[in-house]
């Protein structure tokens, strides 16, 4: 994403998280440890990094329900199967769904399209946008919405 296109902290922790939990699934690496380098790489500030910091660990203390919500949403895959960074994406957005109740679920799922269209292929950001759509009306009640 271009700088000019970054609206906030929590834009700069969802970019940052977007790498890290890239990393973590394709070296299984320690996330503390990415965590810290990227924070201190990528110079983000208090709140980025403190968003970060809630959005990684929420992210893995939660990715078995995580990974089963989305495979409920996915049509004609299998989560394993999707690349990497498409992967990363939808955990992220589907914890900010699912368990940050701060964050107003169309907010994680434009947030997470614009991701897909800047790391992902071509045919990301229609994909990621579609599994999240499903997700949010089967999981978060018609009252919510």
């Amino acid at each position: 994403m271009k700088r000019s296109t970054l609206k906030g902290p929590r834009t700069c922790a969802r970019i940052a998280a977007v790498e890290i939990l890239y990393r973590i699934d394709l070296v299984d690496a320690d996330p503390l440890k990415v965590t810290v380098e990227v924070i201190r790489r990528r110079r983000l500030k208090t709140n980025s990094a403190d968003y970060l910091r809630i959005l990684i660990q929420k992210t893995i203390r939660e990715q078995n329900r995580i990974d089963s919500s989305l495979s409920r949403s996915l049509t004609d895959w299998r989560l394993e199967r999707l690349s990497y960074v498409d992967r990363a994406i939808l955990r992220l957005a589907a914890c900010e769904i699912l368990f940050l109740a701060e964050i107003p679920p169309k907010v994680s799922i434009d947030e997470a399209v614009e991701l897909a269209r800047f790391f992902g292929t071509e045919s990301s950001a229609r994909f990621v946008n579609g599994v999240l759509d499903s997700l949010y009306k089967r999981e978060i009640p018609v009252s919510e919405q």
